[in-house]
């Protein structure tokens, strides 16, 4: 996996506001990649940043993390629907212009750090 786009997406998801949320497709159209290449970056390397703003289409995430990602998402007032545990998308989804912006914000600053670094 490039370390450019593994640093993109992690970025990009630390800039999802508190209380909102983005789906891994709206976070991989954003920076030019599939929604799964998401996925394994957020699973291989997402534990640092708050991985449960980053849900599927239907507005949830794999088993294997939903209880702690609920509990997340009570924490941060995300409105979800603990029966059948996920979020309530249309309510809490960021705008895809402004996930846009920030994503062409961060890869343009990785651009020029990688050439101050060069």
């Amino acid at each position: 996996m490039r370390e450019e786009l593994v640093e993109a997406v992690l970025r990009v998801v630390e800039e999802i506001p508190e209380g909102r949320v983005a789906t891994y497709g709206m976070i991989a159209r954003a920076v030019g990649t599939g929604p799964r290449v998401v996925g394994r970056i957020m699973h291989d390397w997402g534990g640092g940043v708050p991985w449960w703003r980053v849900v599927n289409v239907h507005g949830t995430f794999p088993t294997t993390v939903r209880g702690e990602g609920i509990l997340e998402w009570e924490r941060e007032g995300i409105p979800h629907d603990p029966t059948r545990g996920k979020v309530l998308i249309n309510n809490c989804v960021v705008e895809r212009e402004w996930l846009d912006g920030v994503a062409l914000s961060v890869i343009e600053k990785l651009q020029d750090g990688a050439e101050m670094s060069d």
